[in-house]
């Protein structure tokens, strides 16, 4: 007969068992039957707690039923046991933190207390940890003062795992003096460890490595390897390469090859730039895991090396033993390839992303919608977004993002009233891209309500802390772009802490609306309060100079500019670039084309834009040979033209009357460069076949025009004004009636219009039908615009109109004028009256003409600008008529000077009795 085993001396190792009872639940239960048929089940209390522990232990924060199962079996055990001792308590405790579940490990806990036993040190530990998740900073304080109480307080499991608790709780200040507390010398690894973590959760980089130079210091405890990893990656976060080379070195010199080790050195160098010395270390690592590979891929995204991060991809692919990418090496290798636009890279990462079934992760699926939306296959990622089991935030930011970035406005925002009706609430960033969305302007009213609507809703839920700067600035750019700068200057006025984005795009918004002045006082506040100037500052104040024709002004910049930027070496090409073509167009519009080529001449680098706004210059100077020449330069340098290039090319074209080459380039647009013609593209090609007389064609391109931009209103308006102004020079009245008429359909309080209109009636001899339109005119209280013209000497500008008696010096400008025009009459040159519309004798009409403000602005320009001040520069707003334009140069022989006159057209160059223009414009 079998007897059964004295208890006492069947002692069993508490762990003898374990590896099969990890096995599964079946087995876990079949050897806790054999232990019941030996009576061993509630003998060996040490075996229990191990029991009851393998059971229910995993790290696993997602149980699968199979584990739940085991851990709610090991619940019943615990439950069963006749005397729970302090292992099966704390056992079951630490496996129910483990898993994240806080209300059971509390609750056993709080009953465990009750029967009057304490958790172990390590059950204790657990338990805070775990608390923090819940971030209630109250709870934890009473657990970090019931371990005070009990004397866990010198633990130093315990005192670790309250560090982190402060921590993860917002109280760093609190974890600190935990850390504190403890004397020097019972500071142990585990405790430097702990406070290092917290700094690294707060992102306190420079207090890490105060930390370990302390720690070192001391010399009580050894770093180890999750020090060494911790001080790392600080560094690398922190952008100190110095001192994280010398904590490499400490390495090196400690013998430490850990692969974590080597994966944190890798990503310090990348995050410091040092993608080179990176890779060299990435290709010593002898036993490289997935977070290696993952290291050196995000290291060449985040360097702008998609390529190579690639490269790297395919290569982990093939290298023995293979290494399985995870989430992070998509992540990485999406965004890199995001930044290249490289659609099929793009589709063969989608590729793996399926084999591996990660393809209904969020995270993944809004990196891929944000890929192919910069591939401008923005249907590919609406079908991405709408297979997605679950969208965060940010899956709806990203598809906003792409409808944003491929101008389709519409659908951005249905895609924004989804949003709102789905319940989830929009971010900073969501309101960033519609207000964006908004400052499209294609239908003009219709957005600037809408851009509104926004403006409201975030007045609406404005927080405590306020409106984000990022949404400041958008709702700052959105009223810039609609013209709207009262309204701007109300959200600059409110933005606290303002950027350089805010400060540029107020100074643009001045420049745009013509408050040059305005724009210059924004510089000066920049200067006051010490802020950076940028290249896009710069830029703007540049292109001001050029929209107010200041070339004084714009000179005294350039020597801004080449302190901050020439002087020294400029890391920031594209800085450096774009504000060379701001000079250049500065230049141009100033009349300066001759500063305008030399910056273009020492440029090292130069894009399209660079090519476009040089081209643009010699289109306005009448310089159409010089801008073909470049043209053809342009295209000799495998830089491909945009839309801009071509309206340059026309305009260069119909200044010069060159009606074949004019044809030629329209249709090189689309023949060539698959570019499809703009409205303006049409307009310049109107108004080169009408000023040609060709006015068939015109009127034939003015109908095809209307045909394709006939939902845009303004669209139309604009070709039958080109028309109309072709009509108006050439005197071609049947069609100049007909295209102010449709005008007047359309816009019937257009005073120029009128204006035009009577003048054509008027130049034909038909003067009742003048007066007719003139009295319209008073009737509607229309005024027609008043010319003026002006001049910059010693940085003051000075206006002149017709006829001016207002000028302090009017007396001498008369008196120079009579003597012009006395010796110009001597030379040959006679007053065209005939251009005076208006029912009055010769005498009457030689007067009118001979105090245009144009002839006033030369005058006072010889006055005041001695020979040695070079060119007199005038500027007119209104087209130069044909009298001032022949008795300009004239002028020009007789005073042997150069005059350069702006007007609203182009610019004409009066040298030695000859213009510029070749007399066309």
């Amino acid at each position: 007969m079998e007897t059964a085993c004295p208890v006492a001396t069947f002692k069993l190792p508490p762990c003898f068992f374990l590896p099969s009872i990890k096995s599964g639940t079946t087995s876990s239960r079949f050897l806790h039957s054999r232990l019941r048929s030996k009576q061993l089940e509630f003998q060996n209390h040490g075996f229990s707690s191990q029991f009851i522990f393998s059971c229910s232990s995993s790290r696993k924060f997602l149980i699968s039923p199979c584990e739940q199962e085991k851990l709610k079996y090991a619940q019943q055990l615990l439950d069963n046991l006749p005397k729970r001792d302090v292992n099966s308590w704390s056992a079951l405790i630490v496996a129910y933190c483990r898993r994240g579940n806080f209300a059971q490990a509390f609750g056993l806990f709080q009953i465990m207390v009750g029967e009057g036993l304490q958790p172990s040190g390590f059950a204790l530990a657990s338990l805070i940890k775990v608390s923090s998740s819940l971030g209630e900073i109250g709870l934890c304080k009473q657990l970090h003062g019931w371990s005070v109480r009990t004397g866990f307080g010198l633990d130093s499991g315990v005192r670790a795992a309250l560090i982190i608790m402060y921590s993860r709780c917002g109280g760093l200040d609190d974890a600190q003096m935990v850390f504190e507390e403890t004397s020097v010398l019972a500071l142990d690894i585990l405790l430097w460890n702990s406070i290092m973590a917290a700094y690294i959760f707060h992102g306190c980089w420079v207090e890490v490595l105060h930390l370990f130079c302390k720690m070192v210091s001391v010399g009580v405890a050894a770093p180890t390897e999750l020090t060494y990893v911790s001080v790392v990656n600080a560094c690398g976060s922190a952008g100190d390469e110095k001192y994280g080379a010398l904590v490499h070195g400490r390495i090196v010199k400690d013998g430490l090859e850990a692969t974590n080790i080597w994966n944190s050195i890798v990503t310090f160098y990348g995050k410091c730039g040092n993608l080179q010395h990176s890779s060299q270390l990435f290709e010593r690592i002898p036993r490289k895991d997935v977070v290696s590979w993952n290291a050196m891929i995000a290291a060449n995204e985040q360097r702008g090396e998609g390529e190579n991060a690639v490269g790297l991809f395919r290569r982990m692919l093939k290298v023995e033993p293979r290494t399985q990418p995870n989430r992070v090496t998509f992540l990485s290798l999406l965004s890199a390839v995001s930044g290249l636009s490289y659609l099929n890279w793009g589709r063969e990462i989608h590729a793996h992303i399926i084999r591996h079934g990660l393809e209904i992760d969020t995270s993944i699926a809004n990196s891929l919608i944000t890929l192919y939306s910069r591939c401008r296959e923005v249907g590919k990622a609406r079908e991405i977004f709408e297979g997605m089991l679950s969208r965060d935030v940010i899956s709806w930011n990203s598809m906003l993002s792409g409808y944003e970035q491929n101008e389709q406005q519409g659908r951005c925002f249905d895609i924004f009233k989804r949003m709102m009706l789905s319940g989830i609430e929009p971010d900073s960033h969501t309101l960033t891209i519609i207000l964006n969305a908004t400052s499209h302007d294609s239908s003009g009213f219709v957005y600037s309500r809408r851009g509104k609507a926004i403006h409201g809703y975030i007045l609406r839920r404005i927080t405590p802390g306020g409106v984000s700067l990022s949404v400041s600035n958008a709702m700052l750019k959105m009223y810039v772009k609609f013209n709207l700068i009262a309204d701007a200057e109300k959200i600059f006025k409110g933005v606290k802490n303002r950027d350089s984005y805010s400060w540029n795009a107020m100074m643009d918004g001045y420049s745009r609306n013509g408050k040059f002045e305005d724009a210059i006082m924004i510089y000066l506040d920049i200067l006051k309060q010490g802020f950076p100037l940028d290249h896009l500052s710069l830029s703007i104040l540049l292109t001001s100079c050029g929209r107010l024709v200041s070339l004084q002004l714009g000179k005294q910049f350039h020597t801004v500019v080449a302190k901050l930027f020439f002087d020294q070496y400029c890391p920031h090409q594209e800085s450096l670039l774009s504000i060379n073509n701001a000079l250049i167009s500065m230049y141009s519009k100033c009349g300066s084309i001759k500063d305008a080529a030399q910056v273009f001449l020492k440029m090292e680098r130069k894009d399209v834009f660079s090519w476009t706004a040089m081209i643009t210059g010699f289109a306005h100077h009448g310089m159409a040979i010089e801008a073909f020449q470049l043209f053809e330069r342009m295209k000799t340098e495998g830089i491909k033209p945009n839309m801009v290039t071509f309206l340059a090319l026309l305009m260069a074209c119909a200044h010069g009357g060159r009606v074949q080459e004019g044809s030629y380039y329209f249709d090189s647009m689309f023949n060539d460069y698959a570019l499809s013609p703009s409205i303006e593209h049409y307009a310049c090609m109107i108004d080169l076949f009408g000023r040609s007389g060709q006015f068939d064609r015109a009127k034939s391109l003015v109908e095809s025009g209307i045909t394709l931009f006939k939902p845009y209103h303004d669209d139309i308006l604009n070709l039958w004004k080109v028309l109309l102004g072709a009509c108006h020079a050439s005197k071609q009245l049947d069609l100049g009636v007909e295209a102010a008429t449709k005008i007047l359909e359309l816009e019937p309080e257009d005073e120029a219009t009128y204006t035009l209109l009577a003048n054509l009636y008027a130049s034909s001899g038909l003067w009742e039908d003048a007066i007719k339109v003139r009295k319209a005119m008073r009737d509607r209280g229309l005024r027609k615009e008043v010319g003026c013209s002006w001049i910059d000497t010693e940085n003051r500008r000075h206006v002149f109109v017709a006829g001016d008696v207002i000028h302090p010096q009017r007396k001498e400008i008369y008196e120079k004028l009579a003597r012009l025009n006395f010796s110009c009459r001597r030379m040959g040159y006679t007053p065209m009256t005939e251009l005076v519309l208006h029912d009055v004798d010769e005498t009457e009409k030689e007067a009118i003409l001979g105090c245009h403000s144009e002839k006033l602005a030369v005058s006072f320009g010889l006055l005041n600008c001695g020979v040695g001040n070079g060119v007199i520069r005038v500027m007119k707003n209104l087209r130069v008529c044909e009298d001032c334009h022949s008795w300009m140069k004239f002028a020009s022989l007789l005073e042997k000077r150069e005059i350069l006159l702006r007007d609203s057209q182009r610019f004409h160059l009066f040298r030695d009795g000859s213009c510029s223009c070749g007399d066309y414009w």
